[in-house]
């Protein structure tokens, strides 16, 4: 037996897993309605930019597959059970 195997709870209990938030951060200022707009306005930006894009690099099938897996990432996260 090793000695770390005697002090298995001798830290306390863990901390929970999760992100913290910072007090001061510029996400915590703005409500949930100007979030989603923000995140809407991003996406919305890097689509317009990431698609040509891809189409210039990968071709057509490449392009509408990026941009079928970018849409059902962003779906799936926007209607996720919080």
């Amino acid at each position: 037996m090793s000695g770390r195997a005697g002090a298995k709870g001798a830290r306390g209990p863990a901390p929970k897993g999760g992100r913290s938030r910072k007090a001061g951060s510029r996400w915590a200022s703005l409500g949930p309605s100007a979030r989603r707009w923000v995140f809407v306005g991003g996406f919305t930006l890097a689509l317009l930019v990431g698609l040509p894009l891809a189409h210039a690099l990968v071709g057509d099938i490449g392009a509408i597959l990026l941009g079928t897996f970018a849409f059902g990432f962003v779906v799936g996260r926007m209607t996720l059970k919080r």
